[in-house]
């Protein structure tokens, strides 16, 4: 079996230096593929590729485009049956919902890894992660995008791509949104979520794209405005540079419906600036307020995560894709549609 790997950094591939940082230094994510022969074998031909290597924290539009081309140039290779990406955990629901979108209906599994401490930490678990990726290749339980991880005390479990909930501050723990998980490892036999569901006929980005093919991710974060909820919050003055705005809400899909709220939904109406709330379930009862901010002109997403969609958000306006087709529609499986 030949699988790809591509390093990118991240913890998975740093190592504590001699002022007791950590570095990504890119002779540590070779560690892994050491720890895999050594426990496994020679079983795997693991074909490397690194674009770039960097703290996870420092990603931008660059780094993602290097790193969908090498995923690319990986895919047309005939002989690979999956495709392993190390990547940090920072900015892992931004890799895992960009190359989700793009190469959602890849036919071979592409999954990312990250690690919770370096691997020479004890308490790490970037090894398993890593070798849970490879188990679910060998497997052949899945085709797309997929990120492997295991919470402390938890399964090692398989996660769409698209569906990564927000980080859960002073935790290391990755969810998939309203528990969406794919499948996991349960004393090493893999188990199918019965309750995962897509909506039929979703979609890749790929199919909002002209004729030429090209793609762009540009640096647009002066035209989406992305919005948390807070009690006693004030809204920012809107402009004509900003394209969109992303909303999100409390737990239970609501906002705060004030008039300061009003000024601003009237202005984004002047300004033909479109406002997204995300947070919203259909599965629920709705709260009087949410009738009265639909009223106001606020569109309401489908059940999804919701760095995805300011990733989705992101790819339609560099490519100047029509952005409400493109938010209305279910693309590769971010959209939740069965409990």
């Amino acid at each position: 079996m030949r699988i790809g790997v591509v390093f990118t950094g991240g913890t998975i591939g740093s190592r504590i230096d001699q002022s007791g940082y950590i570095s990504a230094v890119r002779e540590a994510p070779f560690l892994l593929l050491e720890m895999y022969r050594e426990q496994y074998g020679d079983d795997v031909d693991f074909f490397v590729e690194e674009p770039y290597c960097i703290l996870s924290e420092n990603l931008q539009a660059d780094h993602l485009l290097r790193l969908a081309a090498c995923v690319e140039s990986m895919l047309e290779q005939e002989d690979l049956e999956g495709i392993v990406i190390t990547h940090g955990t920072d900015t892992l629901q931004y890799s895992a919902a960009f190359l989700g979108y793009i190469f959602g209906g890849a036919k071979i599994p592409v999954i990312l890894v990250s690690s919770n401490y370096v691997l020479e930490d004890s308490r790490a678990n970037g090894f398993t992660n890593f070798g849970y990726a490879v188990d679910f290749i060998k497997g052949g339980f899945g085709k797309g995008v997929f990120v492997s991880y295991c919470n402390q005390g938890g399964f090692p479990t398989l996660h769409k791509a698209v569906r990564l909930q927000l980080p859960v501050p002073y935790s290391d723990a990755v969810y998939s949104v309203a528990d969406s998980w794919y499948g996991r490892f349960e004393d090493g036999f893999y188990v199918q979520n019965p309750h995962y569901g897509e909506q039929e006929g979703a979609s890749s980005v790929l199919e909002f794209m002209e004729e030429d093919g090209q793609f762009a991710l540009n640096n647009v974060s002066s035209a989406i405005l992305r919005i948390s909820p807070y009690v006693g919050m004030s809204y920012p003055v809107l402009t004509p540079e900003t394209k969109v705005v992303l909303h999100e809400t409390f737990h239970s899909g609501t906002i705060g419906i004030t008039e300061d709220l009003k000024d601003f939904a009237a202005r984004a109406a002047f300004w033909g600036t479109p406002i997204y709330l995300i947070g919203l379930s259909k599965q629920e009862t709705y709260y009087e307020t949410v009738r009265e901010y639909e009223l106001l002109g606020i569109r309401v997403l489908p059940e999804s995560a919701v760095i995805a969609q300011y990733c989705k958000l992101w790819m339609a306006l560099s490519n100047h894709w029509d952005m409400e087709k493109v938010m209305q529609t279910s693309v590769a499986g971010d959209f939740i549609v069965k409990r």
